[in-house]
């Protein structure tokens, strides 16, 4: 009888050793859920007690939303390209730093934005302190699409880019989230010719018909002396009136 209750005490230890395990895991690490995107890449979320979320503004509605597919609005050689980073502490204590780097996309410079750019590795560093339960801080940052020329792709072609946004703390990565958008290399389009001066050049104006030289033509000729000579007699009688 002894025997089966130690049994069963060592049983109860495991059992109860295997759910505390299972719950520290669940507390202590972070589960991620990835997606595969268009364009290359994923959009994962961290569920932990820091999240950050990855948003693009849509050129079109100016509203700021997680991706831009390719059958959305897109952004043209040139354009000003918006994002947003949002990071919130889901948690019940209160964290001392959090270390953010932005990785800028392929064919975007970096225009403004909170913290230091990198131009070798093309990533945005900053960093945020004291972030309280609860709490969310939002920070802007501002770049612009490259030339057309600087863009490597046909006219006419569209080219998907993510922009990925990573929260450390103490080096480990604890969140992440990308944003998804796409650029048109649209066709060049017929400009106008101007002069040096700034002035249009208008094509020349087509006439619609010629003045007709054929033997029409000579009627009115023939008219031309008899026009002179009345025109002669008149100014003489004018001229015999003025001394009567």
């Amino acid at each position: 009888m002894g025997r089966i209750l130690k049994t069963a005490l060592i049983i109860l230890s495991v059992f109860q050793f295997s759910i505390f395990n299972s719950q520290f895991s669940k507390t202590a690490f972070a589960d991620t859920s990835c997606q595969p995107i268009y364009g290359g890449g994923q959009s994962c979320v961290t569920t932990n007690n820091i999240v950050v979320n990855k948003t693009v503004l849509n050129p079109q509605t100016n509203q700021f939303i997680d991706n831009l597919s390719i059958n959305d609005s897109k952004y043209q050689p040139g354009f000003i390209a918006t994002f947003q980073i949002s990071i919130t502490n889901t948690g019940n204590n209160n964290v001392a730093r959090i270390d953010v780097k932005d990785i800028f996309p392929q064919y975007v410079s970096f225009g403004s934005g909170a913290g230091t750019f990198d131009i070798n590795t093309n990533t945005l560093s900053f960093s945020l302190t004291n972030l309280a339960p609860n709490e969310t801080r939002k920070y802007s940052i501002v770049g612009r699409i490259l030339n057309a020329d600087q863009i490597p792709v046909a006219q006419g072609s569209v080219v998907c880019v993510v922009n990925q946004a990573i929260a450390t703390i103490d080096s480990a990565n604890v969140s992440q989230d990308n944003a998804q958008f796409c650029i048109e290399k649209a066709a060049p389009s017929i400009t106008t010719v101007t002069t040096k001066g700034g002035f249009p050049v208008y094509s020349p104006v087509s006439v619609a018909t010629s003045p007709k030289t054929g033997p029409e033509a000579f009627g009115l000729i023939a008219m031309i002396p008899t026009g002179l000579a009345g025109w002669f007699l008149r100014k003489q009688a004018i001229k015999k009136e003025g001394l009567n």
